[in-house]
């Protein structure tokens, strides 16, 4: 009897921690990573340079972003300030600089919050500036 017990109590005890774990804030994002792929310099614009990331809280408490900062020149222009309650969103608006040359864009945006799974995330931008092709190239498949 006394080891019924004392199986019951234990599969109460690890239903209990397992059901815990799941409580909180969980911050996810999309994109995860920002790819802005392979642009042309003569299609160079500053609206290139202009991304949105959008917070999602997956949790069951409301999610707090306490910083949310860029890297390298990297603006950060707005973001959700507001506790982003259970099954809602918020946006990050990012702008930054890109020079009119060739080159390999790689910036991070690092996201402060209480979060359960991530206190500190950082969602990376990526994307290439590739020189235009001459009048008398052409381009293969």
């Amino acid at each position: 009897m006394r080891r019924y017990l004392f199986i019951l109590s234990s599969l109460i005890i690890i239903n209990s921690a397992l059901l815990a774990q799941n409580k909180g804030a969980i911050i996810t994002t999309k994109p995860d990573t920002v790819k802005l792929g392979e642009i042309k310099l003569n299609d160079l614009t500053d609206e290139n340079g202009k991304v949105q990331i959008v917070v999602m809280n997956d949790g069951t408490l409301p999610l707090i972003l306490n910083e949310v900062t860029g890297c390298c020149g990297t603006n950060i222009k707005e973001w959700t300030k507001a506790p982003i309650l259970p099954n809602k969103s918020g946006i990050i608006k990012v702008e930054f600089r890109i020079e009119p040359r060739p080159q390999m864009i790689s910036r991070t945006v690092t996201i402060k919050s209480n979060a359960t799974n991530s206190k500190v995330l950082k969602v990376p931008i990526e994307g290439m500036v590739i020189a235009s092709k001459a009048k008398n190239e052409i381009e293969l498949p």
